[in-house]
């Protein structure tokens, strides 16, 4: 747009010089014809033929002059327009590189928000499986308790009847017998209270093991969780940076180019202008009485 209204104006110009220079020339054969009609002598009209002639020539070399001017402008403006062009495709693939690059961060950033969901799952998947493993342990402990309590069952029913048996024997037997049973009797409380005590050890060794182990783990996933999210923290904040100056970058080069094209457009306008004033004076040069 700025091309066709820069060439308009150039143009018009060449018209404006065309139809002055027109005019004067038609000036000029009505002033040559009235000195004849007025009887001016032939040297006076062999000297105004010379000068015809003359500004013939000057006339031609005037408007030769101006085809050439016109033809540099053309070739200027031609240039012009293929640089602006060049620039108009080279923005397009900075503009097209910028979004292929934002869909390539895009779907960088999926990829991880997927892998941080694979590894979420997998995370409850082994805190499904610890959970599973103690209730499993739980239920051990249960039928641990239970077989316990059956077997003090037993005993205490294997105690009953052995003191059942020992009240039916007869009450003349010996002391001995009543010591050794006695002495047995001490051995199997010792023993059951030994057993007691051993399986409540085993058991809070066992509960701590695990507790142990599910601790460990715990602190393990939450680490790999910390890690991931600090990773993808990191990448984000990258790629915005990167976006940021990305931005900045554009905006100094279209500021930059727009100077530059205003620069290039007034540079164009001032001689375009200086053209216009040269063939204003140059034609006021030629036909000073034209002044007056």
């Amino acid at each position: 747009m700025e091309k066709n209204k820069v060439k308009k104006l150039s143009q018009e110009r060449n018209e404006d010089a065309n139809d002055t220079l027109k005019n004067k020339n038609v000036g000029k054969d009505a002033r040559s014809e009235t000195g004849a009609n007025a009887g001016k002598t032939a040297k006076m009209a062999e000297g105004m033929a010379t000068g015809k002639a003359e500004s013939k020539n000057v006339f031609e070399k005037l408007q030769n002059l101006f085809i050439e001017e016109g033809e540099n402008n053309k070739r200027k403006y031609e240039d012009l327009s293929e640089h602006i062009d060049k620039m108009k495709t080279y923005f397009d693939e900075k503009i097209n590189s910028l979004k292929d690059n934002t869909h390539e961060n895009l779907e960088e950033l999926k990829y991880y928000l997927d892998q941080l969901n694979k590894n979420n799952k997998g995370n409850i998947t082994e805190s499904n499986t610890f959970k599973d493993d103690f209730d499993l342990v739980k239920i051990d402990m249960i039928k641990l308790k239970k077989q316990k309590e059956d077997n003090v069952n037993l005993i205490k029913s294997s105690m009953r009847t052995y003191f059942d048996k020992i009240k039916s024997v007869r009450m003349h037997v010996d002391l001995c017998m009543l010591s050794a049973t006695n002495a047995n009797i001490e051995s199997i409380r010792e023993e059951l209270t030994n057993y007691k005590e051993n399986n409540q050890i085993e058991n809070k060794k066992r509960n701590i093991e695990i507790l142990q182990l599910i601790n460990d783990e715990c602190e393990i996933l939450n680490k790999k969780i910390e890690e991931s999210l600090n990773s993808l923290s990191t990448d984000v904040r990258e790629a915005r940076e990167n976006m940021c100056r990305f931005k900045e970058y554009m905006e100094n080069q279209m500021t930059e180019i727009k100077c530059s094209m205003e620069a290039n457009k007034k540079e164009m306008d001032d001689k375009i202008n200086a053209i216009y004033t040269n063939q204003k004076k140059l034609m006021e040069d030629f036909y000073p009485s034209e002044k007056s």
